[in-house]
């Protein structure tokens, strides 16, 4: 039977492996590139030659090591997207529609490949053979150690940190997983033991006594840059509808809370911070039903009952809760964020109450031109491959922020003659080839925390809460972030947050003459 010495096979591994970080060395300037190179072949062969050694075990733990990192370097590599603990719950929580948008024929073909690769290694560690040998383990690791702890004391070193990107635990493959799960593992345990978000209602809170019903709606857009709306200033035409709004307010471009849904998404809706994003609290639907509104959760994603995400969990205690797969028996791919009008609809006829209700939309999330219909394929053509730049990439892009366009002023002409607000701001931004980066999950990079806000009011509204209005339109210009979306849109529906730690739009002082205190 053929068979491997351990120490030929010990470098076969190490070469597989540093293989997998090709990517990230050959973005290094080469002065840095191959120091960093040279470092992390001789630390792979510390740890492969050892694994050799352990030959009983690792055998069967090599080859899924080698086909996760392999996938994982994949993705890294075509869309620049970190492996960290957030990648591993978007793994976990991902729905079948939505990685089957991201799994292409190319991403099969790799798999295959990887998988093949990882069974011949585990194969070839099951029947090597030879002695233990110190002698080149010992000569690799007087190199290893000393520069480790270099590499470790001057971290901070400007210099240090052009070469730790390819060496450092948080960044090499396979290390970086291991490090991922366990900042998962370390994370879950702590939100079991912090348990479920206290009631926003508990909020000390003082509502103005409406002298109509009041319906605040907020969307929360995905994917969506503030720099791709052409009522920022972007050159091609993919808000002609807001741009004919005479009651809209733009903020611009404002910062995110994350790059990823799962955690930005939860802090927009309750009182956390930039500085303090920790969800401990429920979402602003909660005050709002404190007191008085009829309360509803509109979302275009998916509900499952075996398990709760951060955002359902952050939803609190509402009227209603409407996913998706609640109201809707269309497949993920065929449907668009229009299909969230009929029941919308439905449910601003159900009463004749104040009303809050939420939508959360699928915006622009890739694939993009799988998000809007073909009246919206405006900029073509708009075919692309995923991870790869193309015009296609751009326009079908830009053709999702168009179709989110058209669905924002819809929300507006359902209830354009009541006393209502609109709020709009996106969840995160997204990167189209910058840097050869794609989607979104790099909290560091500017476009993918770059998003759009603005709130439109009626006529009803605007002569009922002129304070409000005034107020909001002196903040046009100002820097905000997504700091503001709690509890400006608490104020704007009418109820004031005496306490609140964040940068609330009105303050109690000019209308305590309008209050009642609940």
């Amino acid at each position: 039977m053929f068979a491997l010495d351990k120490k030929h096979l010990a470098s076969a591994l190490t070469v597989a492996f540093s293989a997998l970080m090709l990517p990230d060395l050959i973005r290094l300037p080469a002065v840095y590139a191959i120091p960093s190179a040279i470092y992390l072949f001789l630390f792979n062969f510390c740890v492969m030659y050892a694994a050799c050694q352990l030959q009983k075990v690792t055998y069967i733990l090599i080859p899924p090591i080698f086909f996760i990192s392999a996938l994982a370097s994949y993705f890294r590599g075509t869309y620049r997207v970190k492996i960290d603990r957030e990648l591993i719950f978007l793994l976990l929580e991902t729905n079948r529609g939505e990685a089957g948008e991201i799994i292409t024929s190319k991403v099969v073909l790799f798999g295959i490949a990887a998988l093949l690769v990882a069974l011949i290694f585990g194969f070839l560690l099951k029947h090597a053979k030879g002695k233990f040998q110190l002698k080149p383990l010992a000569i690799t690791l007087l190199f290893v150690v000393p520069t480790t702890v270099f590499l470790g004391k001057f971290k901070k070193d400007p210099q240090v940190r052009l070469i730790r990107p390819a060496v450092a635990t948080k960044r090499v493959l396979p290390y970086c997983i291991f490090n991922a799960f366990g900042q998962f593992s370390k994370f879950h345990v702590q939100n079991i033991i912090k348990g479920k978000p206290v009631d926003s209602a508990k909020l000390e809170s003082v509502a103005i006594t409406p002298t109509e019903p009041l319906t605040v709606i907020t969307i929360i857009g995905e994917s969506a840059r503030a720099d791709r709306f052409q009522i920022n200033g972007y050159q091609r035409e993919t808000t002609p509808l807001l741009n004919k709004e005479n009651n809209l307010v733009n903020f611009g471009a404002i910062k995110s809370f994350s790059a990823y849904t799962r955690l930005s998404v939860p802090a927009m809706i309750t009182p956390a911070t930039l500085a303090r994003p920790e969800t401990t609290m429920t979402s602003f639907l909660g005050v709002f039903k404190k007191h008085g509104f009829k309360t509803t959760w509109l979302s275009a994603n998916d509900r499952t009952d075996s398990h709760n995400t951060p955002t359902t969990n952050a939803i609190g205690d509402i009227d209603q809760k409407l996913f998706r797969n609640r109201f809707c028996k269309v497949s993920y791919g065929q449907f668009y964020d229009e299909m969230l009008l009929p029941p919308l609809k439905k449910v601003l006829e159900s009463t004749s109450s104040s009303q809050a209700i939420t939508i959360h939309t699928r915006g622009s999330h890739a694939s993009y031109n799988a998000r809007y219909t073909k009246e919206f394929a405006k900029f073509t053509p708009d075919d692309y491959e995923q991870g790869v730049y193309s015009d296609g990439l751009e326009n079908a892009y830009d053709n999702s922020i168009l179709a989110t366009d058209s669905f924002i002023v819809s929300v507006i002409n359902l209830v354009r003659d009541k006393n209502a607000v609109v709020i709009y701001s996106s969840d995160h931004g997204e990167s189209l080839g910058e840097d050869g980066r794609f989607m979104h999950g790099n909290p560091a990079i500017k476009e993918q925390r770059e998003v759009p806000f603005l709130v439109w009011f009626s006529d009803t509204y605007a002569k009922l809460y002129p304070h409000t209005v005034t107020a909001l339109r002196k903040q046009q210009g100002a820097h905000l972030s997504h700091d503001v979306f709690f509890p400006w849109t608490v104020n704007l529906g009418g109820i004031l947050l005496p306490n609140s730690s964040q940068p609330v739009l009105l303050s109690s002082s000019p209308m305590q003459a309008h209050l009642t205190e609940q």
